[in-house]
């Protein structure tokens, strides 16, 4: 089902060129007419003003308004159970108070509207309240490109069926938020081609840029379009798709070809949180806000340890454990502070190492592992709290990569099935398991998945935001295999835990095979966001070294794709969209082990990307 589906399709009926309301009672006006107006001007009957209105009802009940340059009226009536007509009476208002403003029942939108959406509409009256939804397209006006020439538009009057361009990226299905800007469109010329025409186009917006040839060296042709413009579309689409093509021209009036099309869906909301990454640039970690263009180094060369990598981060980025030196090498491990990473909460100490780790909920405590042995540690003084036991795990006792989930109930984690001295190095085995934790009395770990011995390998669990699934590589291993940047691998996905809350053993899981988008590119290190979208939406990162457009392939870069759990809860279905490459990223760098958090932690604006500011201890986005 696509993301489109979230609205009602009640609101796609009926979208044509010029702006139509839709009467209840079957008649019709156009938008922006004020030939009806004088019967909405009607005001309920005299009487006690405190007098209950009983229910109200607004209509028409679907309305869809094209604003392209015009200013737009459009009347709304409300009437009450008791009162009759109420209109003038009620107070107005509308869900987004930028789209327009709103007297006695009327819609004013101004030419000036930079973006398109779904919307509702309000009246309110002695604490009685009815809405209609409004759906607004945005034709802008077209852009042309300083590549372009000034008459690009009439390079395009002519018929359809020249060469068709190869729009090459972004793929075709993918899940987008409205706040990762800095897309670039890439496609291939078609032969003569010289002149370019992307075209967006959707319910609720619609635009033109025109491009030239200079931004296609050997017929490879990207395209940046500004984010000032592409954060329009986005969230004049929210919760919604759009169209992309690409037209290619060789002359004025000559025949032109098309591409294909793109869909891109747009989440229903913006994206929240921010990401911590290990960087082999700096043997450290960086981290970036999502909606940020560029990252900021938050540890570099191990602060002076040689290297930080292996790292976990509170929900609330305040906390962050961090793995000093590599390996086997027993620097030690600690917790730092998420705004100054050089205030320690204990000593680094050979004695107190761990390979991977994850902070519970609260941030106060750690599940850690150390050569297969599971320990959970306070978190600001690295004391062992619980010791998980070896009868407990099962098999032969050990595991590693462990994740709390989100509700605090569970840990996900990867049993070996042969032995292994490096948490890294699973052999040729590995289950993914789950083990109950009720407040320090940890139950025996229930099989989610098991390994095919000699076969595939299963690791890298992440828990989803409402502590239900579980996504996770699996690699196709036989002999001795390491995780680290392993090359033959896909992402998948498994109910872990039921509706009541009970672990599912022996799942089925689902291959995401749009998600993974190309196997065996080193498809790793796959994390959930913190937060489900109309608790159906949820987004995924994760490191592979695939081509997207004409870049790429060569490191492991940070790729990031949709999910909708609906389909997973129907079962047999794909619930992955294809992904997109998160842009903030140096290209010639390899990029692993995305660690996802609800807030990026500061002290001062200089700790935040440009486009962001500290407010509260927290890097939010300027306004404006």
């Amino acid at each position: 089902m696509p993301i489109s589906s979230v609205r009602s399709h009640s609101l796609r009926r009926g979208v044509a060129l010029l702006s139509l309301v839709l009467w209840g009672a079957g008649t019709s006006c156009m938008p922006g007419r004020e030939s009806v107006d004088d019967e909405f001007e009607t005001t309920g009957p005299v009487g006690d003003e405190e007098k209950s209105p009983g229910s109200l009802t607004v209509t028409p009940g679907n309305t869809i308004i094209t604003v392209s340059g015009v200013p737009q009226t459009v009347s709304f009536r409300c009437m009450s159970s008791k009162l009759g007509d109420v209109t003038s009476l009620a107070s107005w208002t509308i869900s987004d108070s930028s789209v327009g403003t709103m007297s006695k029942g009327k819609l004013m939108v101004q030419p000036t509207l930079m973006k398109g959406g779904a919307y509702k509409v309000y009246a309110s009256l002695r604490g009685a309240t009815a809405s209609v939804p409004v759906l607004i397209k945005l034709i802008a006006p077209d852009e042309l490109d300083p590549s372009a020439p000034a008459d690009a538009k009439d390079w395009f009057s002519g018929s359809s069926g020249g060469p068709a361009p190869d729009l090459v990226y972004p793929f075709d299905q993918t899940l987008m938020a409205a706040n990762v800007l800095q897309l670039a469109i890439q496609w291939r010329a078609g032969s003569g081609q010289s002149v370019f025409r992307v075209s967006v186009v959707g319910d609720t917006y619609e635009r033109s840029f025109y491009v030239g040839n200079s931004i296609c060296p050997s017929n490879q042709c990207t395209y940046r379009i500004d984010d000032k413009l592409w954060s329009a579309v986005g969230h004049s689409a929210q919760g919604q798709d759009i169209q992309l093509t690409v037209s290619g021209s060789s002359g004025r009036g000559a025949v032109f070809g098309t591409s294909n099309p793109v869909k891109v869906s747009f989440a229903p909301e913006d994206i929240k949180g921010g990401l911590y990454y290990f960087s082999p640039t700096i043997r450290g970690i960086k981290r970036v806000p999502l909606g940020a263009s560029k990252p900021v180094d938050f540890i570099s060369n191990g602060d002076e340890t040689g290297c930080a990598g292996c790292h976990a981060v509170s929900r609330d980025g305040k906390k962050v454990a961090v793995e000093f030196g590599s390996g086997q090498t027993r620097t030690g491990s600690t917790v730092v502070d998420g705004i100054n990473p050089k205030l320690r909460a204990f000593p680094l100490t050979p004695s107190i190492p761990w390979n991977f780790a994850w902070f519970n909920s609260g941030g106060d405590k750690l599940i850690t592992n150390w050569t297969g042995t599971l320990k959970v540690r306070d978190a600001k003084s690295g004391a062992v709290l619980e010791t998980v036991q070896p009868a407990q795990i099962g098999g032969l006792g050990l595991g590693a990569m462990p994740e709390w989930s989100p509700d605090n109930k569970w840990l996900a984690f990867v049993r070996y099935t042969r032995a292994s001295q490096y948490d890294f190095e699973l052999t040729d085995s590995g289950d993914i398991v789950v083990m109950p934790y009720n407040g320090g009395a940890f139950g025996p770990a229930v099989t989610v998945v098991a390994a095919k011995i000699g076969s595939e390998v299963h690791f890298w669990p992440s828990w989803s935001p409402d502590s239900k699934w579980l996504v996770f590589n699996t690699q196709n291993c036989t002999g001795s295999c390491q995780q680290y940047n392993a090359v033959q691998t896909r992402l998948r996905l498994v109910k872990a835990i039921d509706d009541v809350g009970q672990p599912v053993s022996g799942g089925a899981p689902i291959d995401l095979l749009a998600g993974t988008h190309q196997p065996n590119s080193s498809n790793n290190w796959p994390k959930f966001a913190p937060f489900l979208q109309n608790n159906r939406f949820a987004f995924i990162v994760y490191s592979a070294r695939y081509r997207y457009g004409f870049a790429g392939g060569s490191q492991p870069q940070l790729f990031m794709f949709g999910l909708d759990l609906e389909k997973a809860r129907a079962g047999g279905q794909d619930p992955s969209f294809q992904p997109i490459w998160l842009p903030f990223q140096e290209t010639n760098t390899g990029n692993h082990s995305a660690i996802w958090t609800t807030d990026v932690a500061c002290a001062s604006d200089s700790q935040c990307p440009g486009e962001f500011r500290c407010i509260a201890n927290m890097c939010v986005p300027r306004i404006g």
